[in-house]
């Protein structure tokens, strides 16, 4: 899946595509955010972000996590892949 780059810093779950302007799903870093959206439950953010950041490589904060979590993009992305 491909979306429009909309600010400068590409959100998890994404990278840099090779057309300019457009950002790419990451398939592991999509199923990791899922886990992540049911560790929420009994974790905090924190614990949550440091595990991602664990099991993918790619550093995630809590606050950024948060802001994934309830942004529309995380929503779109999850419906379309």
């Amino acid at each position: 899946m491909k979306i429009r780059k909309l600010a400068r810093v590409i959100p998890f779950g994404f990278k840099s595509s090779e057309n300019k302007g457009l950002l790419e799903s990451v398939p592991s870093e999509i199923e990791a955010l899922d886990k992540a959206k049911k560790y929420l439950e009994t974790c905090s953010y924190r614990e949550v972000a440091e595990w991602l950041h664990r099991k993918t490589g790619r550093y995630i904060s809590h606050v950024g996590l948060r802001k994934r979590i309830n942004s529309s993009t995380a929503t779109k992305a999850e419906e379309e892949s």
